[in-house]
């Protein structure tokens, strides 16, 4: 089983392989005989004057084509506004997760949580999760009513244990309903200023996944392990 993914690609279609050469790769990978699939963890959407012209929906086109499985919103996905933060979600021929982008009209999460893949029996669940500082990064305003009340939450309370539980419910319901392993897609980030809320600290903080995908720092890792609550290691 592969996971390729992508974060913060900010509309740099042409960088280094670019999309295409994602889509080679990946059909690569399906020709020898892996079950593949392809996820973005944020901020595709925003960036380069391709996304700024068609506010967006150019890249919801590419990612399209390019056959992306599953992605979660980035703190950049909303910067066109959520009329048309929802339209381009509308276009997405994938579904978007978060477990904490709340609407706080209905008390329940805009997107769902988590989402089981098979893959020849074997249940691999799908976490989402969204940077609580998007209220930050983005526009204030977009998040509100018209008479300035905060419409929709990222479970942004003080000290990260709110964003810790909604992530741990989501893990717990995925292993409840069979999946082997967890892969949690976020946009998160590990910089100092994203904490609490920084992606090492949703792992210390939680059980159950077994792999953390991140984006929102722009840091490049090969590969760290960082210890869950358990004392388990967490890719």
């Amino acid at each position: 089983i592969v996971v390729l993914y992508t974060n913060d690609v900010h509309c740099g279609v042409d960088s280094n392989f670019g999309y295409a050469g994602l889509v080679s790769y990946k059909n690569k990978l399906l020709d020898e005989g892996n079950h593949v699939t392809l996820v973005d963890n944020g901020d595709a959407v925003q960036g380069e004057p391709i996304g700024t012209l068609s506010t967006g929906s150019y890249l919801i086109d590419i990612m399209n084509q390019a056959g992306y499985d599953l992605a979660i919103p980035g703190n950049h996905e909303f910067d066109y506004g959520m009329e048309r933060f929802f339209e381009l979600v509308r276009m997405a021929k994938f579904p978007y997760l978060s477990v904490n982008f709340m609407d706080l009209r209905t008390g329940e999460p805009v997107f769902a949580p988590y989402k089981i893949l098979e893959y020849d029996g074997v249940k691999v669940a799908y976490v989402g999760v969204t940077t609580p500082k998007t209220f930050t990064a983005s526009t204030p305003t977009y998040f509100q009513d018209e008479a300035g009340n905060f419409i929709y939450s990222f479970c942004q309370g003080e000290g990260g244990a709110e964003l810790y539980n909604a992530v741990q419910t989501a893990v717990d319901a995925a292993r409840a309903e069979g999946a082997a392993y967890v892969v949690a897609m976020a946009h998160l980030g590990i910089a100092a200023e994203c904490s609490p809320w920084m992606s090492t600290e949703v792992i210390i903080n939680t059980t159950g996944i077994d792999v953390m995908l991140d984006g929102h720092s722009h840091s490049v890792l090969d590969c760290e392990r960082v210890k869950n609550k358990d004392g388990k290691e967490v890719l």
